[in-house]
Parts: C-alpha cells; sequence; structure tokens
C-alpha cells in the first residue's frame, strides 16, 4: 500500500457579521497578516504616482536614507489596514467618515508581515435607529509587534442584523 496522502480543505472564510449593536467600548479586535510584498508596493506607486526615490530607488534608499532601503509609501500601510478593517467589521460598515491622527511610527518595508487592530473608543445611536457611529483607534502592527501606524476612526455603521447583507 502506498503513502497515505492527504489534502487540506480550505474553509471559506467570510466577513465578520458585526454591526454596531455587537460593539462594545473597549472591544479590540485583530485581524488576519498581510506580507507586504514588492508587487504591492510597485502597483501602489504607480497607481498614485509617487516618484519618490525613497519608494521606487532602493540605491538611493539605501544610500541617502537612514532606513538602509526603499520603504513602503505610508498611504500604502493604511489602505491595506482599511483591507484588514473590512474583514473586522464587514458589511455593517457604511461609510468612513472620519480617519485622523495618522502617525507613521516605524518604516514598513517589503518583506514585512502587518496585522491590524481595531478598539472601540465610543459608539452612539443615530436618531433613524438603523444606524449609528462607531469611535475607534486603529494600530497597524509588524511582524516584530512595532506600531507601524496609528490612527483614529470615525464609522457609520449599521445596527440590528447584518445577515441579510452576506
Amino acid at each position: 500500500m502506498g503513502p497515505l496522502i492527504t489534502f487540506a480543505v480550505r474553509k471559506e472564510t467570510r466577513m465578520s457579521n458585526r454591526s454596531l449593536d455587537d460593539l462594545s467600548v473597549g472591544d479590540v479586535y485583530k485581524s488576519y497578516g498581510r506580507t507586504v510584498t514588492e508587487t504591492d508596493i510597485v502597483n501602489f506607486t504607480c497607481l498614485a504616482g509617487l516618484k519618490l526615490p525613497i519608494f521606487i530607488n532602493e540605491e538611493f534608499a539605501r544610500k541617502h536614507t537612514p532606513f538602509g532601503g526603499r520603504i513602503c509609501p505610508g498611504l500604502l500601510t493604511a489602505a491595506i489596514a482599511a483591507g484588514m478593517m473590512e474583514e473586522i467589521l464587514g458589511p455593517a460598515t457604511i461609510a468612513a467618515l472620519e480617519l485622523n491622527n495618522f502617525l507613521f511610527k516605524v518604516p514598513v518595508r517589503p518583506g514585512d508581515t502587518l496585522r491590524t487592530e481595531i478598539t472601540v473608543e465610543d459608539k452612539t445611536n443615530l436618531s433613524d435607529g438603523k444606524r449609528g457611529i462607531m469611535f475607534g483607534r486603529v494600530r497597524v502592527f509588524n511582524q516584530r509587534d512595532e506600531v507601524a501606524l496609528e490612527f483614529t476612526e470615525k464609522l457609520m455603521m449599521r445596527r440590528g442584523s447584518v445577515e441579510h447583507l452576506v
């Protein structure tokens, strides 16, 4: 009899079904990890029209910056965090009303693996009873548990069941 071959069955991952009503002040939600690739940086700088040598020229960045090489644009780090937040908060999110106080604390480099944490700092219901506002603090960590990016957010979210949205 030959060797037993097993196959890993990939579970379908679904977006969160949390509504504003499911969130409590003080809750902390953690995302999956995501590695920033060279392709991410090239695609983002091309899309955004960024031409700063620190993002696109390894030789320049190695010789003329304190970082020892190219780094990821901060706004790309924020965009990656937005994707991770979508997975956490899901279809209950109607709109980002404010994203403020961006603090880029350590550079993100190609090959770094990021994860995002959202802390619910406050929430309030709107008068229609169907929507509310969630105030949160977002922190993006690298693989060394250093905070690479921190900012605050104000999101409009649905209240009640969001099962029908998935």
